[in-house]
This record gives structure tokens, sequence and C-alpha cells, in this order.
């Protein structure tokens, strides 16, 4: 695992790609949304500093996985950071790769100074990925009924945080 660079455009792109239609009801963007993004816009979104970063998880030089965390720009909402853009590919999933991956990014957010809150949200059937966030802490502080509009139907989200004490 190691955290994405620019020159990592292209395999964040398809991956995030087949995230976007293979899941599309975890994720608030869409393949249509995605799929026409220039390459340039692409290494434009993977942040370049300590604060905000994609984590990769690599099988040999191949993303099958990945993490996003972004810490809020505004000097109001400096204490918080948000986790998005979860995903692994299916061949990689059930052999504790996500718990890596988030232990590895909360452990990385833990070292910026002034974060005192993680958030994400996950859709409300997501129970494994409930239960994973539930296991470091997270706590649900808000529901939100037809969150998204997928293929005909409406998706319910939970709003979690996590709160750092340092």
């Amino acid at each position: 695992m190691r955290v994405l660079k620019k020159n990592d455009a292209e395999q964040f792109r398809q991956l995030r790609l087949e995230s976007l239609l293979k899941e599309p009801d975890s994720f608030s963007s869409s393949y249509e949304e995605e799929h026409n993004r220039s390459l340039d816009d692409i290494e434009n979104r993977i942040p370049e500093n300590q604060e905000s970063f994609i984590y990769g998880l690599f099988d040999q030089e191949i993303l099958v996985g990945m993490i996003g965390f972004k810490r809020e720009d505004k000097i109001k909402f400096k204490h918080k950071g948000f986790i998005w853009g979860v995903y692994i590919a299916e061949n990689y999933r059930g052999q504790g790769y996500s718990k890596q991956m988030l232990r590895d990014t909360l452990n990385k957010a833990n070292d910026i100074p002034g974060l005192k809150q993680i958030q994400l949200t996950v859709a409300a059937t997501n129970n494994s990925a409930k239960k994973l966030y539930e296991s470091y802490g997270f706590n649900t502080f808000g529901y939100e009924k037809g969150a998204l509009y997928v293929d005909g139907f409406y998706i319910d989200e939970e709003h979690m945080a996590l709160h750092i004490s340092k």
C-alpha cells in the first residue's frame, strides 16, 4: 500500500470507473459523470500534500484497492477530515485489505495537526462496511433517507464520525 501520485492517474481512473459500475449504490459520483473526464483532470484530483491523500492497494504494480482522505479547507472546518471513495476489486475482498487500508488511513490522518474528527458516509444497507467502521470507533450521527437515486431506486445513507482525542 502507498499514497497515489499523479503518475498513477490512469490506474486510478480505471479502478474508479470499475467501482462506479460495480457498486453504484456506494458512491455519489456516477459512471456517466466520470468516464469522460480527461487524464489531466484525473491527475489534478490526486492530491499531493500531507493532509489530503489517496491510498492505493497494489498487487504487483496493479491498483486493486483505494481509499481517499480529504482534510477540509475552510478555517471553521479544518478540524475535520472525510474518508471517500473506498473500493476493493472483487477478487481481493474478504482478505482483510479493507481493514488494512482503513487502519493505515486513520494512522496517517492521526498525524495531521489539529484534526479532531473524521467523517464518512455509507449506504445504510452496507452492513459489512458499517461493521468495519464501527470496529474502529466510528458512530452514526445522522441518517439520510433517499440520499442517492440510482437506477430508479432511492438509497439511504448513514453519516458516521470518529472523534480523535490527541
